[in-house]
This record gives C-alpha cells, structure tokens and sequence, in this order.
C-alpha cells in the first residue's frame, strides 16, 4: 500500500477521534490508550503495538473509531488496524443489552491485508459478559505485491462469509466496581478476529483511580486448534493502558 493511501487511512481515523474527543455538549466523550507486547509461533521475535480508540456517547448510542500501530515489528508497518464501531444500548429489567455494528481493517505484511465488517449481540449481567455475532471477511493482495508480483485483478481477494465471533466473560466483581478482576474466552479483540477454532484465553484487571481515570492489564494466551482432537501453543499479549471519560 502507498503511503498517500497509508496518511489518508490515518488522516481519516485521526479525524473522527478528534471530533468523537472534542464533543462535551451533545455527548460523552472518552479515549482508551494501551499498549501490547507479544509473541507468537509466526512472528519473527516479540513485537510491541500500540493503539488508540477514541468514542463518544450520546443516549443509549455509542460510536468509536481507532487505530493499531506497530512500535516493534519485523514488517517494518507502522499502521497495521483501524477500526470504526457503532452501537445501541437498552436494558431488560437489569440485564444490558447491545447491538453493534462495525467495519475493520488490518495488515501484518507489506503484501497482505484484510478487511472485516459484520455485527453483533452483546448481554453484559452483574457478574457475566457475552457476544455472539459474525463477520464478513476479504483477504486481499496489497497494490504493491500485485505489481511487484503481476498477480492479475481477477485474483486478488478471497472472501469468507459468515464467520462466527463470541466472547464469554467472567468477572469478580459487578462492573460499578472500583477494582475488577476476570476470565475471557474469546476469539476477538478490538483489531482481531480469529478462526472459531482458535480462541483466546484473557486474564484480566482494572482499577478507577477516579471516576474519570481507570487503568487496565490483560494476559493473553493462545492455542491453535483447541476445539480440535489436539491444539498447540501458538502465542501470547501482555497488556496495559488507561482510559479516559471526560465528562
């Protein structure tokens, strides 16, 4: 991909997150900042990444919008995900409800990328989280593998449909809670949607130093293969961050 095509992805993402963070009249504004270190059977040594996710609520409606980029990675990319996500909250009696909706883009290698967009339904109760959902998924040849390579146009994309995603969560504490602490399994993140056959396993924690500052820490663990007769250790993701509700 050029970088005229890479400062437009950014330019485009930065914007949204200036708009989403800059509203305090009409909306709640707010910015999720964390960073990863990881490793797994197909990257060349540990690798760091760093991401912002900017959103903004209004009523029951939420829209957030951010971006994935690599500190440490032997692909030498620097944007590698953004991602656009909106979504609508309401309750039954005491259980919260959601539907979201979102679109995403992601590139490990200077020759491949991916693109996925779908929906999903999300129940969060005192102590339990889920998401069931799916997506729509495009692999890609970039525009410079395909005159690098001369790949013909008519072999450029291969698409998956309905995929599933899901996501079941156990926490400690209800999530009004000062400090929390839980266990995901799970075969998404915010720029990551895996096979249903490899999950992972997310140990995790926060705690509000106020009501408007909460910091976080999350262990990753992954198998490939695990819904199969065997499975094998295929990485890790150590992570910390903060966020940010400015209102």
């Amino acid at each position: 991909m050029s970088s005229e095509s890479y400062s437009q992805k950014i330019t485009g993402v930065l914007i949204i997150l200036l708009i989403m963070t800059s509203v305090n009249v009409v909306a709640q504004p707010g910015l999720t900042i964390y960073a990863d270190a990881a490793k797994n059977s197909v990257s060349d040594g540990l690798f760091i990444r760093s991401a912002f996710l900017g959103y903004y609520k209004s009523g029951n409606y939420q829209l957030k919008a951010g971006i994935q980029t690599n500190l440490v990675n032997g692909n030498n990319i620097t944007l590698s995900g953004y991602r656009v996500d909106g979504s609508r909250e309401f309750k039954i009696k005491t259980t919260l409800l959601g539907i979201h909706g979102f679109f995403l883009w992601t590139s490990a290698t200077r020759i491949l990328q991916q693109t996925n967009y779908g929906c999903a339904f999300t129940m969060n109760l005192s102590h339990f989280e889920m998401l069931i959902g799916t997506n729509f998924r495009t692999y890609s040849f970039k525009r410079n593998a395909l005159k690098d390579y001369g790949i013909g146009n008519d072999e450029t994309k291969i698409h998956e449909n309905l995929n599933l995603m899901y996501s079941f969560g156990y926490n400690l504490k209800p999530s009004d809670n000062r400090w929390n602490a839980g266990i995901t399994l799970t075969n998404i993140d915010y720029f990551m949607i895996n096979q249903e056959t490899n999950p992972y396993i997310n140990l995790k924690g926060y705690y509000k130093l106020s009501n408007a500052v909460r910091m976080f820490a999350e262990g990753w663990y992954k198998n490939a293969g695990v819904t199969n007769i065997s499975s094998n250790y295929f990485g890790f993701v150590i992570r910390g961050g903060v966020q940010w509700n400015f209102n």
